[in-house]
């Protein structure tokens, strides 16, 4: 690493500014105090900032932190495990230099490694993502549970990087159960309990793409599934997880044509399809809820159940609701199955409603990220 004297140096060579983060900091006071006091009481974690180059901090500002002080129900869970709070800070610190221009000149979302890297938080290799994309003309980010920060002001340049200030808290990524059930994905749950399936795709799992039908979709088969065994439930679902590599919807949609191997059942093939706007197919499901970040990888949310024993169903674009894979599959007498005993979302959106996986929206205020960032706010403005 370069020594913080050597930094102005190495700056001027490639024509950065000189400026230095404590500066910037510094400059931004009365909108980042609580932030920025934090930092200075951490000596070793401040050095490793100044001496690391290359970085994006996204600081989230005074209005940000205090918003979340309503709630102290983080406060047990911090004193339990206070290495959760390096968690939260170093998801706001990206591994590159990325101007506002990065993301507001992308077509595409771009999903960005953070510093996150630790196993306890979250199995994505290289470190935890945040999407960023570009928001009215503006940038935003969106982290676990579909939390939404957006960049207030931008590109304070030092000479390690740049720091945006948004306005929200970023969200830690939280587990696959808990992603699935603030999403309303109940009945993917409930499969994966009856397969027993859920604990292999557990925290300990590392780079993981999970396809998960909707409600819907598991319904508009619930005639057949309901019915299927352990081993057969298991096999189905088995065809909608890749390991070892996460899919984000933009590497799925530049895999067009292409087919993926799946953890049971062969392979699915992907297809994007532009009408207005890229639609995305994983076999002849529509993918209706993009890019779930949970702590070991991604989400990606099908209209359908896919049938490894119909691995060339074709989709039809045309279509608003794609037909069921599965031939003779009827809706379910009893109601969408594996749902008896799955509570339903327990976070709300800022509207007051349940976050939906069709929509898959932003969502300012899903409880399981304000919980997890409450307490380290608190710690903050207790220095």
């Amino acid at each position: 690493m370069l020594s913080r004297h050597l930094l102005p140096l190495a700056a001027a060579a490639v024509g950065i500014s000189a400026t230095t983060l404590d500066a910037v900091l510094d400059s931004q006071n009365a909108t980042l105090s609580i932030l920025n006091n934090y930092l200075t009481s951490q000596q070793e974690l401040f050095n490793t900032l100044i001496n690391t180059p290359n970085l994006t901090i996204l600081a989230p500002s005074n209005d940000a932190i205090n918003g979340l002080l309503a709630s102290e129900a983080f406060s047990a869970q911090l004193q339990a495990d206070p290495g959760i709070l390096t968690a939260i800070l170093k998801y706001h610190i990206f591994n590159g230099t990325y101007y506002t221009s990065n993301f507001t000149g992308a077509a595409a979302p771009v999903f960005v490694r953070t510093l996150m890297d630790n196993a306890t938080y979250s199995n994505v290799t290289g470190g935890q993502r945040v999407e960023a994309r570009a928001q009215d003309g503006g940038v935003a980010f969106t982290s676990g549970l579909r939390e939404e920060a957006a960049v207030r002001t931008s590109n304070f340049n030092y000479t390690g990087g740049t720091v945006h200030v948004i306005d929200s808290v970023l969200a830690i990524p939280a587990n696959l159960t808990a992603t699935l059930q603030a999403a309303n994905l109940t009945a993917a749950i409930g499969a994966l309990r009856r397969a027993g399936v859920a604990d292999s795709l557990g925290s300990g799992s590392e780079q993981l793409t999970v396809f998960a039908p909707s409600n819907g979709g598991f319904n508009a088969v619930g005639s057949l599934v309901a019915q299927m065994t352990a081993a057969d439930l298991e096999r189905v679902l088995g065809y909608h997880v890749v390991r070892g590599r996460v899919m984000y919807s933009d590497l799925i949609a530049a895999a067009n044509g292409s087919r993926q191997a799946m953890q049971r059942g062969g392979d699915v093939e992907f297809r994007a399809v532009s009408d207005g706007e890229v639609a995305l197919f994983v076999n002849s499901a529509r993918v209706v809820g993009r890019d779930l970040l949970f702590d070991n990888g991604v989400i990606q949310v099908l209209d359908n159940v896919l049938n490894p024993a119909n691995t060339s169903a074709a989709p039809n674009p045309a279509a608003a609701t794609q037909a069921p894979a599965f031939s003779g599959a009827n809706t379910s007498a009893g109601g969408v199955p594996f749902t008896s005993g799955v509570p339903g979302p327990s976070a709300t959106g800022a509207g007051g409603a349940a976050p939906t996986a069709t929509a898959a929206a932003p969502a300012r205020t899903a409880a399981l990220g304000v919980v997890a960032l409450v307490g380290g706010a608190a710690v903050l403005v207790n220095l």
